[in-house]
């Protein structure tokens, strides 16, 4: 009986020891369970943030290819009136172009009949002169034939 009892005493401490590390890989588990089940949690709220800001994103993307469209029409429009506008623009080139030669030829005019007017008025004047000598010239004779 004192065998069987060492025995049985031994394959109860064997036992106890089992349970123990049994206890201890269970703890172990329900532990790396506790851990995943966090990591899970935080995982599925990363990734309903990362599909709130894709959601935000396609928002704005959404917003910007229709700011695009308008500008796009905008650009357009301005497009043609810049093509309106050089379409004004070329025959007032022209009308400018020969606005400006009929100024400089009248320019010309001016020079030419300034240097003109400068001679007449030096002709005018040589004129006078001699009108004056002989309006001298005369009274003198008339003052030798009166006397």
């Amino acid at each position: 009986m004192t065998g069987e009892y060492k025995t049985k005493k031994a394959e109860k401490e064997q036992l106890n020891t089992e349970i123990q590390d049994k206890l201890t890989k269970l703890n172990d588990l329900i532990n790396m369970s506790r851990d995943l089940e966090a990591n899970i949690k935080s995982q599925t709220t990363e990734l309903a943030e990362r599909e709130a800001t894709i959601k935000d994103k396609d928002k704005r993307i959404y917003d910007l290819k229709k700011k695009t469209q308008e500008l796009e029409k905008f650009k357009f429009v301005l497009d043609y009136k810049i093509k309106e506008l050089k379409r004004d623009i070329g025959p007032r080139e022209d009308q400018i172009e020969k606005l400006v030669e009929q100024t400089n030829t009248m320019k010309q005019e001016l020079s030419h009949f300034e240097r003109v007017n400068k001679n007449l008025f030096l002709i005018v004047e040589d004129l006078r002169m001699r009108q004056s000598g002989l309006v001298k010239e005369k009274e003198a004779l008339s003052k030798t034939i009166g006397d």
